[in-house]
């Protein structure tokens, strides 16, 4: 019998639905949005790209979706990407940048149409307060897994 990981198999399935015609670039909804014209990519539920700025939500951590921990954690981290980007569409969308975390991306609070983004992820428990440190990651860790 053949085993694969998630990862793997995710990657398969994606491959698969992009060749059969079944899924385009164009029809992913989170995959490119504007923020005043200018193009955002959604990169997961805690961070955009706004040309080459990457902004990382200020305070707020989202469940990974590049390297998931788990199952568990890349379905909530999609649901939460998904999230993200239906907030930046009620628009307007304000950033308010206070600086730089140590990936050199620019620390944010986003608000769109007049609501914290952050706080309505974690209102919403698809996000969690971000902390530092290794037992805050291990909580995480244990909150997306189980």
């Amino acid at each position: 019998m053949i085993r694969m990981d998630i990862r793997a198999a995710l990657l398969l399935v994606f491959t698969l639905c992009l060749a059969l015609g079944l899924l385009t670039f164009e029809n992913l909804p989170t995959l490119a949005e504007t923020i005043d014209g200018r193009r955002v990519v959604i990169i997961d539920g805690d961070t955009i790209a706004i040309g080459s700025e990457r902004v990382r939500i200020l305070n707020v951590d989202t469940p990974e979706t590049f390297r998931p921990r788990c199952e568990a954690e890349l379905v909530a981290g999609l649901k939460a990407k998904e999230r993200l980007a239906e907030l930046l569409r009620a628009g307007p969308v304000g950033i308010d940048r206070h600086g730089q975390d140590r990936y050199r991306r620019t620390l944010a609070r986003l608000s769109a149409g007049g609501r914290d983004v952050g706080s309505v992820l974690i209102a919403e428990g698809l996000a969690l307060p971000w902390r530092d440190g290794r037992a805050a990651w291990e909580e995480r860790w244990h909150h997306w897994c189980g």
